[in-house]
């Protein structure tokens, strides 16, 4: 942190201090400047509110109205969260029923196998959301019955990641949807964990105290699930070298297919397979190679929204669908000099998008 962000921390705990009017000199908690300051801000408000008393007072009216905002969204949130439930329990009975999903995951099945049984030190597996990535990890360790594994997703600081690290160090860890990619500090503890050539020692310096070594030896393994991956990321591409990397990716053929497999043999709890099988048929009607979001996923949501209202389903289905408009003139046929005037794009972009309909 800069000196200036370090002046604003501390405004802010004396603003806090005076709220409950006591000094704020009294104010013991450690700064770290090796992180940004909205990670320092988090860590100090966490300690404010486990040493000083609650203020209450009545809410104006624009923060009633926040506060009805935060309801709105919390409830929104949980509903989120009960839809996400039932899909990942779909999710569960299709992959243990269809051939097609177990034929088209059965090498990075392997690798994640390779992984737990110690043979290999990193996996980074990659594709697109929706395509089953987290549960095929979580299966593969139930099937293999292992038990000692962590799962950490999410935003984490380099700190608490440190800490968790540490405390695991002899275990499989699973880095799912984790901020890796905004944070150098994490990347490289990341590649000294699987970095065999100088000892898989992970080092962490902080001017905060820490009841932890400030190293220590990495003798478990990793497992990295990414939705992308940069191309010009450095940091990145030394924690790819050291691991095996697997790109999980289906065309549109694949996934229709899959999707009319899942339709056909897959109990979905409150449909028939005449019904599971309209909306497949549907989706294959509305979209193609130009739809960015055909994914499992998609079509549960369909039949979610088809057990909810069989009248209007296909209207609340459809507004979920996302088109590449550039790939939609090519898939209508539109030529290269209509297609660069219609865009604005260069001719080069015409043929690499021609090119990647063909893969």
């Amino acid at each position: 942190m800069k000196e200036q962000e370090i002046k604003k921390l501390m405004d802010y705990v004396k603003k806090r201090y005076d709220e409950v009017s006591l000094d704020y000199k009294t104010f013991s908690g450690d700064i770290d400047t090796d992180i940004s300051y909205a990670e320092q801000k988090a860590i100090t408000n966490e300690e404010l509110n486990k040493i000083l008393p609650v203020v209450v007072k009545k809410p104006n009216s624009d923060e009633m109205k926040q506060i009805e905002q935060e309801q709105v969204r919390k409830e929104q949130e949980r509903i989120k969260k009960e839809i996400q439930t039932r899909l990942d329990k779909d999710i569960e009975s299709i992959t243990k029923d269809s051939e097609e999903l177990e034929k088209l995951y059965y090498f990075p099945k392997k690798y994640i196998e390779m992984i737990i049984d110690k043979k290999q030190k990193g996996l980074l597996l990659y594709g697109e959301t929706s395509l089953g990535k987290s549960y095929m990890v979580k299966n593969v360790l139930k099937q293999k019955g292992k038990k000692d594994f962590c799962f950490i997703s999410g935003h984490i600081t380099p700190m608490r990641f440190y800490s968790k690290l540490y405390a695991n160090r002899d275990n499989l860890v699973i880095f799912d949807d984790v901020n890796i990619l905004e944070s150098i500090i994490i990347l490289n503890m990341i590649k000294a964990s699987v970095n065999e050539n100088s000892g898989n020692v992970v080092e962490y310096h902080t001017s905060k105290k820490i009841d932890i070594p400030n190293s220590f030896v990495f003798n478990g393994e990793v497992i990295i699930l990414l939705n992308d991956i940069p191309k010009n990321n450095e940091h990145l591409k030394a924690v790819e070298s050291r691991v095996l990397t697997y790109h999980l990716k289906f065309n549109y053929e694949e996934i229709i297919k899959i999707i009319f497999e899942i339709a056909h043999k897959t109990q979905i709890e409150g449909t028939t397979l005449q019904e599971r099988l309209e909306v497949a048929n549907w989706i294959r009607e509305v979209t193609n190679q130009s739809t960015n979001n055909l994914n499992i996923r998609f079509f549960l949501q369909a039949i979610q929204f088809f057990k909810w209202n069989k009248e209007n389903w296909k209207e609340l289905s459809i507004r979920q669908i996302k088109t590449d408009e550039n790939i939609q003139l090519i898939v209508q046929g539109v030529g290269e000099k209509d297609f660069i005037e219609k865009t604005g794009l260069h001719r080069a972009t015409y043929y690499r998008l021609k090119q990647k309909l063909k893969t």
